[in-house]
């Protein structure tokens, strides 16, 4: 019960979420990525018995084909192991239990966004080829776009002609990104995280042939104070603060939500969330795509409106 979304709070969500909706004549997709936080240190054997449930109405991609999600029985990050994806699928399949999501995840620990770097080797500033990055390329043909994006890429991709082989429609709904602790060992990378996400954000929509969809976050290295190797932590943190669209930033990113994890619980290590922190890092992921996209469409609402 430590765990467990009270059913007056799943309630309360209830009435006030539902507005954005979901069209069942389409499959609902939410791709999940980043490094060691999304790929996840939960443990499958300090899960209390509710997060345990399999969740009916969600499909998890296995790397070949979508799956009931059933957590006790899925590889989440090795067979013991889980990341958010166990909170934002519990949390999303609760709130609508009467409609079909599927969710794509791949992550890489450790792994940086910027094209300068290459795995943990800052090369300059200036993007290269056959770079182990995130970096998504300023299109789909440029030779720069890192080797994890590309990977990244074949999963989503795979994932979605999967549903289309099936008589399916895919539709990107929503996009969560836990990654950033590899971007704040560098000055330029970190400074310049609201716009490596802006980029991130349009480039996944693109490939998806999708309109903009949200985009949610998870702040990166709550503790303090951070581990010494970590020397851009409040440039990092700053600029994924700014980038979220109700910051009121000249950097704001239209449909970005950075979800807080100051106060979540982490490992020993002060930079790896534990069971619990997990937990309550999906569930926010969750909701915020969903009020992230209810608050887009009452702006798209206004602006057809003439307001």
């Amino acid at each position: 019960m430590l765990f467990r979304l009270p059913a007056l709070v799943l309630l309360v969500l209830a009435t006030f979420l539902p507005s954005v909706g979901f069209a069942q004549e389409t499959a609902d997709v939410f791709i999940l990525s980043g490094q060691s936080n999304m790929a996840g240190s939960g443990r499958k054997d300090q899960v209390p018995q509710h997060w345990q449930e399999a969740v009916p109405n969600v499909h998890y991609w296995d790397g070949k084909s979508f799956v009931p999600f059933d957590p006790m029985q899925l590889n989440l990050n090795g067979k013991d192991r889980f990341g958010p994806e166990l909170g934002f699928i519990h949390t999303l399949g609760t709130l609508y239990p009467d409609q079909t999501f599927y969710v794509v995840k791949f992550a890489l620990s450790g792994q940086p966004l910027h094209a300068g770097f290459h795995g943990g080797k800052w090369m300059g500033e200036e993007p290269g080829p056959n770079r182990n990055t995130f970096y998504p390329g300023q299109s789909a043909d440029d030779p720069n776009m890192g080797n994890h994006y590309k990977r990244l890429h074949d999963q989503f991709s795979a994932a979605l002609a999967a549903l289309t082989e099936s008589g399916k429609t895919p539709k990107l709904r929503g996009i969560a990104w836990m990654q950033g602790e590899a971007d704040a060992k560098q000055e330029v990378s970190a400074n310049n995280y609201d716009q490596s996400i802006a980029l991130l954000k349009r480039r996944i929509e693109e490939d998806c042939a999708s309109t903009p969809v949200p985009f949610v976050m998870g702040e990166v290295l709550p503790h303090e104070p951070a581990l010494e190797r970590y020397t851009q932590r409040s440039e990092i943190r700053q600029a994924q603060q700014d980038a979220d669209m109700r910051s009121g930033s000249s950097r704001a990113i239209s449909g970005v939500w950075n979800v807080p994890t100051d106060g979540l619980s982490l490992l020993a290590d002060t930079v790896h969330y534990d069971t619990k922190g997990q937990l309550m890092l999906g569930t926010s992921f969750a909701l915020g795509v969903l009020e992230a996209e209810n608050m887009l469409k009452m702006l798209a609402d206004k602006a057809n409106s003439g307001k």
